[in-house]
């Protein structure tokens, strides 16, 4: 149920929107960055990926997720990269996040790592490799 004096149906900030305003944000977005044909769009991810989302949330001891936007190297393997195309794209980065002092929501590790440590180091796991558009056709 919504709160009567914010309107959002998760008192944490979360909110279902109708679907004008998410196309007036969109669009917003649309306008004021443009949506050149070589850069990311959006990224789907399957109800599959989602139920895997919050499976690693709870597996983490996790309160929620934060989402970062990142990129992939164009001149870099990352391990698991569905598709070549997705070189120099950018994505989404999901992070568990868990409550921290004066509940906070800490994320489980740093998003970003020292220059010296390796691809598939270090503790924790993420969540990334949802079908980018483009490469992948829009809807």
């Amino acid at each position: 149920m919504a709160s009567p004096t914010t309107g959002l149906t998760d008192a944490n900030g979360g909110s279902r929107i109708p679907a004008p305003v998410a196309q007036q944000l969109i669009g917003t977005y649309k306008a004021e960055e443009g949506w050149p044909p070589d850069k990311t769009r959006a990224v789907w991810f399957s109800l599959a990926s989602i139920m895997d989302i919050q499976t690693l949330i709870e597996e983490n001891g996790g309160d929620g997720i934060r989402i970062y936007f990142g990129k992939y190297p164009s001149d870099v393997d990352i391990p698991g990269t569905p598709d070549p195309a997705y070189k120099g794209k950018v994505t989404l980065v999901f992070i568990p996040t868990v409550t921290g002092a004066a509940d906070s929501h800490d994320d489980i590790f740093p998003p970003t790592a020292p220059q010296n440590v390796a691809l598939g180091d270090g503790g924790g796991q993420g969540y990334d490799h949802g079908s980018l558009c483009p490469p992948i056709a829009e809807p």
